[in-house]
Formats: C-alpha cells, sequence, structure tokens
C-alpha cells in the first residue's frame, strides 16, 4: 500500500473528535493596535477599547480570547515586536506620526516578524486617497472603522480563517464561504455582521447534551471566510477549496484583469 493511501485510511479511521481538536492550530494570541493619539481618541481609551473587545468574543461564547495593547507611535510598535514575540497581528492606522502604515510594515518585515498587518483607516475618503496613491502589497488588508467594535472580530477571525483554511479543509472537511467585495466601506460594515451571525448558529446547532469540551472543538469547525476584491483570487479560491465550498456571497462589480467590470459577479456565478 502506497504511504499516500496508508495515510488516507488511516485519517478516515480516525476518531473525528481527534481531528476537531487539531483544528484552527494557528490562533491569533495577541493584537498590537499602533495609533495615533487622535484615532485612540476616535475608537475609545485604551482600557475601554480593551475591555470592549474582550465582551465581544465572550458574548460570542468564544473561549480563545486575543489580547490587545496599543500603541501610539510606529517606533514604540517596532521596539515592543523586539521586546516581546507573543503578537501575531498589528492593526495599525495610515499615519501613526513617525512613519506611515506602508513604513511600519515593510520595517516589520525587515526585523524578520512574520506577522500579518492589517491597516484600519477612520475616514473613508483618507483612506480611499492612501490606498489609491501607494503599493499596499505589503499591507494584508484594509478595513474601514464604522464604530463598530465588532470589527476587531472580524479582523482577528478574517486573519486565522487564512492561516487555518488550507489544513482545516483537508484535515475535516472544514466548508468554506467565498465573499467577493471590492469596497471596503461596504465589507467592513457586514463582515462583522456575518462573522456574528456564524458564530450564533454554530452554538445554537450543537447539541445542550455535549460537554464544554466538545462544544469548544466543533465551534472550531464552523466555516471559514474568505474575503477577496477580485475575480482571479476568488476564482483560485474556489478551484482550491470547491469540494468544501458552502457558498459564495458576491458584488456583481469588481476587477477582473486589473479593470473593474461591470458583470464580474454574474460572470463567476
Amino acid at each position: 500500500m502506497a504511504d499516500s493511501d496508508r495515510s488516507r485510511l488511516l485519517l478516515e479511521l480516525e476518531d473525528p473528535f481527534t481531528r476537531f481538536q487539531r483544528l484552527m492550530s494557528q490562533r491569533v494570541e495577541h493584537v498590537l493596535l499602533v495609533s495615533s493619539l487622535y484615532d485612540s481618541f476616535i475608537l475609545a481609551q485604551d482600557a475601554q477599547l480593551s475591555e470592549l473587545f474582550l465582551n465581544e468574543f465572550l458574548e460570542l461564547n468564544l473561549r480563545h480570547t486575543p489580547g490587545l495593547t496599543s500603541v501610539t507611535s510606529g517606533a514604540q510598535a517596532l521596539q515592543h515586536m523586539r521586546e516581546d514575540e507573543r503578537y501575531s497581528l498589528v492593526v495599525t492606522s495610515p499615519h501613526v506620526g513617525d512613519m506611515d502604515a506602508l513604513e511600519l510594515a515593510r520595517r516589520i518585515q525587515a526585523d524578520g516578524h512574520d506577522v500579518p498587518v492589517v491597516l484600519l483607516g477612520y475616514d473613508h475618503r483618507e483612506l480611499k486617497d492612501f490606498v489609491g496613491r501607494h503599493d499596499t502589497s505589503a499591507i494584508d488588508r484594509v478595513f474601514l472603522w464604522r464604530g463598530d467594535v465588532r470589527i476587531f472580530l472580524a479582523i482577528t477571525k478574517y486573519i486565522e480563517d487564512k492561516l487555518n483554511v488550507a489544513s482545516d479543509t483537508s484535515e475535516a472537511g472544514v466548508q468554506v464561504i467565498i465573499l467577493i467585495e471590492d469596497s471596503i466601506r461596504y465589507y467592513s460594515s457586514f463582515l462583522p455582521i456575518i462573522y456574528t451571525e456564524l458564530f450564533r448558529h454554530s452554538e445554537r446547532v450543537i447539541p445542550e447534551g455535549v460537554n464544554v469540551t466538545h462544544k469548544i472543538m466543533r465551534m472550531r469547525a464552523r466555516p471559514k471566510i474568505l474575503l477577496t476584491d477580485n475575480f482571479e483570487e476568488a476564482w483560485q479560491y474556489f478551484d482550491t477549496y470547491k469540494d468544501n465550498v458552502l457558498g459564495v456571497i458576491s458584488d456583481i462589480a469588481f476587477p477582473r484583469d486589473g479593470v473593474v467590470a461591470p458583470q464580474a459577479g454574474l460572470q463567476f456565478a
């Protein structure tokens, strides 16, 4: 028997609960929030923001709650990351006084940190202008603050889903939802809602008689959300995970071959 066939057979005979234990192996343990004093004021005072962040996870019965540390400059952020390796996600404003988000992301990479960097803007016009004038390839994703603290839940879970989707789909057949939307303002508004409903739905379908450990394991098996803003990446996701795709939520017009196609969503469908 070939090694690949033997591995497949062993996987099929394995206890499903054991497979659930291996899901979501890569987690966001601690978030470093980099924002100017003005942006911090827009968000909330640090203590209040941390409390809201924690409460949002606890309200959805998510036992794994990332820590949150706030700093007000790029230099402070780099110093924190050099002194402490616990940070697994950086969320930054477009400008943090001593540098902009792109310089911060590049310096984090230059320091050898393999950590996702997410840009969180607080003014739609300023954010749109910033993205339009710069190459944001060093940034993992751009979001817009809409006054809903659940955006931090969405950012955290978006990053975790990207990190775990390949292993979780092959390990236990976890399902995938492909979300295609190129408007930063729109996906920043409804992605937190989608995640909240997904977690609440997952909790409702877990039998009441199952113990806490099994509940946690089954919550890990919730569908992954793959957010993309263009046709090519969306099709790559579908082609890779087509056997696990639960559904597609798509905009009508979004970029295809680098140009906004008015009927790209219909063509994708």
